[in-house]
């Protein structure tokens, strides 16, 4: 082969006397920056200095994996993570972290401007990449960096391994978006002794999906009250301070679940709940295995910023639908992967065999879509899944006919099912004027929800009658 200028390993090439003085100069600047940044750490002198207190306090010293500290509007979440983060970035010589939320826009006004006005000071020598408006990545002159971004606008953040992802107003995300998160964040980067993900939220509904990992062990959920805010209440004398006051004022002027949310800390379904018939307590039970003789029917919602389904069996002793099992995944993965997928957890290759007698699940039916989405059903049927349009267009029927099994208590939801539970829990009409409207709020992130309806619309169609009771063996379909 012929070695040209540009076949030829570029470490290879001579380097010009002008282009070797400059690599030098610049080995020389970094290593400069590198020695005055250990200084700095030495000296305990970077940013501003601040005292924590409660679990505030405990952010600074926890390396839990996953972590959540949750409270009301104004205790010092934010202001105590940023502090965390940015001493973790001095003391950890290269280390790559990320700050994020659900969307980029929310950022520059909030959180960052948060960081840069009250955590790090002006002399600390941090370059904010993309300038103080709209940065995407603080640099440290120790070689750490903070990524910054939303899951909007995810792929340049999360393009590699991080050491570290804070998350600000956890509560906005979905389960799905908190499990991409943890692949990002999973040790692999290497860089510091451990790793984490953890987050900030005010309290949500009470079957939010953060509550029920939390529940189950995998999350570890700090409560943060006023208390823990020094400009809120005095930590010597434990009075409320003036400026306290008027603060906590405003906030007790709230009404509803945004007085029950912001004020006092609690996790209470919203304003203009869709489903206010469900109850944790009647609804929700321990995930167990399904007897193989139950008939099953998956919901799928085909189409969207993620691909969900919801499989539900018939208990024919109590005559009750059960949601026993969930997948949600992101719109990047294709419909053949998608579809293999879910028949895998079905018990299926992917040509719809079964896997084994003992693996194999009786499906009687795969349903999912709105009226618009026909190809989106061609497709799914092309590869594996012929997914059957719901008999029921409208929206609100189809809400209408879960409530219904809900008041009847014939509905019960898996606690492994997070997710389902989490957007039910969050399902809620829109606000306006202090009047529900028959608008949904955030409809298009409701993906499982809507794989049930499609679902529970089938079992409930009336020109087959094909009820809760009537649900019978003899619809078994291609599987």
């Amino acid at each position: 082969m012929l070695l040209t200028p540009a076949t030829r390993n570029p470490s290879s090439l001579p380097l010009s006397p002008l282009a070797h003085r400059k690599l030098q100069d610049a080995a020389l600047d970094y290593a400069r920056r590198r020695k005055q940044a250990e200084e700095k750490v030495r000296r305990g002198d970077v940013g501003y200095r601040h005292e924590f207190y409660g679990n505030n306090a405990a952010i600074q010293m926890t390396q839990e994996q996953e972590i959540v500290s949750a409270g009301p509007r104004d205790t010092g979440k934010t202001m105590a993570w940023l502090y965390n983060l940015n001493q973790i970035a001095w003391h950890y010589p290269g280390c790559q972290l990320a700050i994020i939320r659900k969307e980029y826009a929310s950022m520059p006004g909030t959180v960052l401007l948060t960081y840069q006005k009250k955590i790090v000071r002006p002399d600390d020598g941090i370059q904010f990449y993309g300038g103080d408006k709209h940065p995407s990545q603080y640099i440290y002159p120790n070689g750490s960096v903070i990524w910054i971004g939303g899951l909007d606008k995810a792929s340049k953040v999360l393009s590699g391994e991080r050491d570290g992802i804070y998350v600000n107003q956890t509560e906005e995300l979905q389960l799905t978006d908190w499990e991409h998160l943890l692949g990002n964040c999973s040790g692999r980067a290497g860089n510091m002794p451990f790793h984490f993900l953890g987050g900030d939220c005010n309290p949500g509904p009470p079957t939010h999906w953060i509550k029920t990992r939390a529940r189950i062990g995998h999350l570890k959920l700090l409560n943060v009250t006023h208390r823990d805010n020094p400009e809120i209440y005095d930590p010597v004398t434990g009075e409320i301070t003036p400026g306290g006051m008027d603060r906590l004022e405003v906030l007790r002027r709230l009404t509803g679940a945004n007085l029950q949310r912001l004020f006092y800390g609690l996790w209470v379904a919203p304003e203009g709940a869709i489903f206010e018939a469900f109850d944790e307590k009647l609804h929700k039970v321990e995930s167990f295995p399904i007897p193989r003789l139950w008939p099953r029917v998956v919901g799928i919602d085909p189409f969207g910023a993620f691909i969900s389904a919801i499989w539900l069996a018939y208990d024919p002793t109590n005559k009750m639908l059960h949601a026993y099992r969930e997948y949600s995944e992101p719109f990047g993965l294709t419909t053949p992967q998608h579809v293999e997928n879910i028949l895998a957890l079905s018990g299926y290759d992917k040509q719809g065999h079964p896997m084994g007698m003992s693996a194999a699940e009786p499906i009687h039916a795969w349903i999912g879509g709105g009226p618009s989405e026909r190809q989106a059903r061609v497709d799914w049927s092309s590869w594996g899944i012929p997914l059957l349009q719901p008999p029921i267009s409208d929206v609100w029927a189809t809400i209408d006919r879960v409530i219904q099994l809900l008041n009847e208590n014939r509905l019960m939801i898996h606690d492994c099912c997070a997710g389902l539970l989490s957007e039910i829990g969050s399902y809620q009409r829109k606000i306006v004027n202090g009047q529900p409207t028959e608008e949904i709020l955030n409809k298009e992130q409701a993906h499982l929800v809507d794989a049930t309806r499609y679902a529970i619309a089938w079992l409930t169609q009336p020109e087959e009658q094909v009820t809760v009771e009537q649900f019978q063996m003899n619809r078994i379909g291609d599987y």
